[in-house]
């Protein structure tokens, strides 16, 4: 008890210290400002404070060793992006458990932001062991192959945390099919059968529907899926109050809380603590693992540096064997921030070309895809990582990728309209070998842009009818404060 007066006297000792400060701290001046110890070793005045701050979420220490505040440390719940998910599977003659039907919702800040839904068709052989409602088998009839809808239903998750009644087992389930495909499901989840337990303890809910009958909402009278979601939809905002009872505002607080059986990580193996992962921005970009030699071992991207680097450590007892073995090996870790997710997936693929990471080669497959959709020569618009500039990507067929980053107020835009000029004239012959990373970014940048192509922004070429008209749809983007966040695309 006295042990904990005192941390707790000396970390707001400590808190009104760093705010009157406009940098960050070594812990050798926190020692002697605060603790009053004059002539403490860097290593004795560095285990004085992370004794006294251990576990308080509101400091946190950068790449140089000093501290500073972090008045949310961590991701708000409010904040944070979550997908809601249902799975529908029939039992066969062929197999138990076949998936015939998937719903899904996205939330951002209380706003539902984007919805999935697919159903299907196993194939003919596969006869359901009892009859389906007539509305359901004909849309099942009419359905896709399984491969295509989980692969879509992958791209359609991001980052986002995955929200379920048994979420684990659903992941398991669509795992299985994306290893095929060399995907993996790697998102952190909330499993609404977990926190039931823990937050309500005395219902021991059998199925969601306990859940819904407790929560005095409507029960379910059709097994589909789009209803399910919706019915997770309306609850989820009462487990949000139910955890913010419990003293938890954060994602990462939730995330631990949910488990029975917590594996905590153990930092002292590591170059780095808790308090590194707090202070990741939120923003896309690149990562580097490295073991205690300083081979890069792994290499990889994300939408949202923070959560998908804070995912791997969010002590999980059924966390992936694959994240289990990464975890085992690496010894520090390094990022690199950029303005948006296909500048990090073109980042990742150089520096997996620069370095070939052992454990890349040994679960990743960068190959190169068969077909593409029809647009080919196109400039891409995309957020920069300097917010008052946009970043242009201009593809043509068998040409390299040119990259060219304009400010929003840009007078001068003799640069772009040179680029235009030089890989768009058709007076210009065109006759240049590819190298292989040419030609693999061109992939990756045909791939994204036909997976994203309805929530992008960019300018179909072949559909432009010369320069001066290509020039004002440009500046039309750059200048529209809303260009980033639109779903659409202008043609001509």
């Amino acid at each position: 008890m006295l042990r904990a007066l005192i941390n707790h006297t000396m970390r707001d000792k400590i808190y009104t210290y760093l705010k009157s400060q406009k940098v960050g701290v070594a812990s050798n001046e926190l020692v002697e400002q605060v603790f009053k110890i004059k002539g403490a070793s860097p290593n004795i005045s560095e285990k004085l404070v992370q004794t006294a701050l251990d576990g308080d979420r509101r400091f946190a220490v950068d790449e140089r060793r000093q501290w500073r505040i972090i008045e949310n440390g961590g991701i708000p719940l409010s904040e944070a992006e979550f997908v809601f998910l249902s799975l529908l599977t029939i039992d066969t003659v062929e197999r138990p458990k076949t998936l015939i039907e998937i719903s899904a919702q996205k939330l951002r800040g209380n706003k539902i932001i984007g919805s999935f839904h697919t159903c299907i068709n196993p194939g003919s052989f596969e006869v359901p062991t009892i009859p389906l409602p007539p509305d359901l088998a004909q849309e099942i009839k009419g359905g896709v192959r399984v491969e295509k809808a989980v692969h879509s239903l992958f791209n359609f998750f991001g980052e986002a945390v995955l929200v379920g009644y048994d979420i684990r087992a659903s992941i398991n389930q669509l795992n299985l099919i994306l290893n095929k495909l060399n995907e993996t499901i790697e998102n952190p989840s909330l499993c609404l059968k977990y926190l039931t337990k823990k937050l309500i303890p005395n219902l021991n809910p059998k199925s969601l529907d306990d859940v819904v009958s407790f929560f005095k909402l409507p029960i379910m009278d059709v097994r589909r899926t789009g209803k399910e979601v919706c019915a997770i939809v309306d609850i989820f905002p009462k487990y949000h109050e139910l955890l913010k009872k419990q003293g938890f505002n954060m994602l990462e607080e939730a995330l631990e809380f949910q488990y029975p059986n917590i594996e905590y990580v153990d930092f002292s193996k590591y170059a780095f603590d808790k308090s590194f992962l707090r202070t990741i921005p939120q923003k896309p970009g690149v990562y580097r693992m490295i073991n205690k030699g300083g081979e890069v071992i792994y290499v990889g991207k994300a939408k949202n540096l923070k959560v998908r680097m804070g995912s791997y450590f969010w002590n999980t007892a059924d966390r992936l064997q694959k994240i289990a073995d990464l975890l085992s090996n690496v010894y520090a870790i390094e990022y690199e921030v950029v303005g948006s997710e296909l500048a990090a997936m073109l980042l990742e693929y150089r520096l997996i070309k620069q370095y070939q990471p052992k454990i890349n080669q040994q679960f990743e497959v960068h190959e190169r895809a068969a077909t593409y959709g029809n647009l080919k020569n196109f400039i891409l618009l995309s957020p920069s990582l300097n917010e008052e500039s946009v970043e242009l990507f201009f593809v043509k067929e068998e040409l390299p990728i040119q990259r060219y980053e304009v400010l929003k107020n840009a007078v001068n835009l003799s640069g772009i309209e040179r680029i235009i000029a030089e890989m768009y004239s058709e007076n210009i012959q065109h006759s240049i070998a590819l190298s292989d990373v040419e030609a693999g970014e061109i992939d990756i940048v045909l791939s994204w842009v036909d997976t994203n192509k309805d929530h992008i922004n960019y300018i179909n070429m072949d559909t432009v009818c010369d320069k001066e008209a290509c020039l004002k749809l440009v500046k039309d983007y750059i200048r529209d404060e809303e260009t980033l966040q639109k779903k659409h695309f202008r043609l001509l």
